[in-house]
């Protein structure tokens, strides 16, 4: 088996691409709305939705590494990845609906397990599909700048998701008779979008010959435990869980900050959420060219600093203050946009580090701990704004008491900045970079001889 670093053609680019704007508009509708529809439409109790949510994230302790790992170990027709594909993007369209599928008037006790069974029946099959999703990108080249151009392209399928997932869910529920029924149709429309992207990926993207039937060995625990000595993992990792967090943590509360803080009605979140993800996608192709200059770790720590400046500033926007916090959303649209590509472009060279250390191509297990990493602090942010919302007294649809608008407007800004100030440290000390993983492409092809 040979280094795959030929070029890979744009069509194959714009493919790959698709995926992503089905499934990570599913990331956005919950990440956006899924606390705000416990809370204010379904009447669940935030802290009553934090825990059950929990018990969610303890099996996706379980679940996102072991599937990783089967994803190594699968030999089939299809491939090690494209089979997930094919076979899961029905059960996709199933679990998306029933998620948002709430009963009216459950009791706690019965939305605590309407909300827990749900969110695993979700979150087990989304694994299935999105691990071995995110793993054939390792596997399409193996080169540095192809690898950056690779996930541009897909990066812009990920806002165009991220912008149909966060404007497009108020429209729907906004025209249904009520926003009970609104947010079913939502389950509906996003969960047959993802599927058919997922679909699209199988059908047009196919797995290079010399990855195809590549299998890991390793036993489970052992390739788990593996995976946590890969020092570039480990750091990448961290960084990336820290800024996930914090990205996460202001995208639950923007809606609470924008009705509550700013007075604004919820029409003004399209706004601002169309011209944050306007300046993302125009800054996708600017930042892919600062990565090919600088090192990917440098420009994605240079792109947070500016996130980082931009959420403190946001603590002191005020009532009716909407058109600072849109200058705001300008330029902090301008750093986030880094974070599309380049945790995704850094990646896939780990994988390589492993291989020199281990001689196994193990795509799958890297990539279940990243997205175990990825849920894990995107949940964590839906529980921490549920447990404050809980503490402050926050009462829904009405005005809100001095505690509740302070804990909305430090979630919003100060709590995600501190987060993120602790990610910059770890990527400038990163260790892969051009030259150094051009290095190990060499070793590895020296091996093979």
């Amino acid at each position: 088996m040979q280094p795959n670093k030929y070029k890979i053609p744009l069509s194959t680019k714009l493919s790959y691409a698709v995926g992503n704007i089905g499934l990570v508009s599913l990331l956005a509708t919950m990440g956006f709305f899924l606390m705000i529809f416990y809370t204010d439409v379904a009447l669940i109790s935030p802290a009553i939705a934090g825990m059950a949510l929990t018990v969610g994230k303890i099996w996706d302790i379980i679940n996102d590494p072991i599937f990783g790992w089967l994803t190594d170990r699968t030999k089939s027709k299809h491939g090690r990845r494209r089979v997930y594909l094919i076979y899961g993007a029905l059960p996709l369209v199933i679990a998306t609906f029933i998620l948002w599928a709430v009963p009216v008037g459950l009791s706690n006790t019965a939305a605590f397990i309407w909300i827990a069974v749900t969110y695993i029946i979700f979150s087990t099959v989304f694994s299935i599909v999105y691990i071995p999703y995110t793993a054939m990108a390792a596997e399409l080249t193996q080169d540095y700048d192809e690898r950056t151009s690779l996930l541009t392209v897909a990066s812009i399928g990920a806002v165009l998701g991220y912008m149909i997932g966060s404007i497009f869910v108020r429209i729907i529920v906004g025209n249904a008779d009520t926003p009970q029924l609104g947010y079913m149709i939502v389950g509906g429309i996003f969960g047959v979008l993802a599927g058919l992207s997922v679909a699209f990926v199988a059908w047009r993207v196919k797995e290079p010959v010399n990855f195809k039937n590549v299998t890991s060995k390793m036993p489970l625990i052992k390739s788990i435990k593996t995976t946590f000595k890969n020092k570039p993992f480990v750091m990448l990792v961290s960084a990336f869980f820290l800024t996930r967090l914090a990205f996460t943590l202001m995208q639950a509360v923007m809606i609470y900050f924008v009705i509550y803080n700013i007075g604004e009605s919820r029409d003004a979140i399209g706004k601002l959420l169309t011209i944050i993800m306007l300046v993302i996608a125009a800054f996708i192709i600017v930042w892919n060219w600062i990565g090919k200059r600088l090192s990917k770790s440098i420009s994605y720590a240079i792109g947070l600093t500016i996130v980082a400046v931009c959420l403190f500033a946001s603590f002191w926007i005020g009532k009716g203050d909407m058109n600072m916090l849109l200058i705001i959303g300008i330029v902090l649209g301008i750093g986030m946009s880094s974070h599309w590509v380049m945790p995704f472009a850094m990646m896939p060279d780990v994988i390589e580090y492993d291989e020199i250390k281990t001689g196994e191509r193990r795509e799958g297990i890297f990539y279940g701990v990243f997205g175990l990493t990825d849920k894990i602090s995107r949940t964590l942010a839906i529980i921490i704004l549920g447990w404050v919302l809980e503490f402050t007294n926050y009462v829904p649809n009405a005005e809100q008491n001095t505690e509740a608008l302070l804990g909305i407007r430090i979630l919003f800004g100060p709590a995600p900045a501190i987060l993120i100030l602790l990610a910059i440290p770890i990527l400038l000390i990163y260790p892969v970079n051009k030259k150094s993983h051009a290095a190990l492409i060499n070793s590895i092809a020296q091996k093979k001889k």
